[in-house]
């Protein structure tokens, strides 16, 4: 398996920021492992960096969420 820092940026509407969070996680692909984090009802966009890194940017129900993988 592949080890990835993933950081998961999310849009706070109150107060017009983005909190955000860092993990690692491992998985062997990308499009699997945010199929099984995200809401069926989310829409979601992928962007493969010329970096190397891999983003999603997803809205659930207005909610923003961006998720940016780079390989560790």
């Amino acid at each position: 398996m592949k080890k990835y820092e993933l950081i998961r940026e999310i849009s706070n509407m109150c107060r017009g920021e983005m909190e955000s969070n860092i993990t690692e996680i491992e998985t062997d692909n990308l499009d699997v492992y945010m199929k099984e984090h995200i809401s069926k009802a989310a829409s979601c966009e992928k962007t493969v960096l010329d970096n190397g890194c891999v983003t999603y940017d997803v809205i659930t129900n207005g909610l923003k969420e961006k998720y940016t993988f780079s390989e560790i």
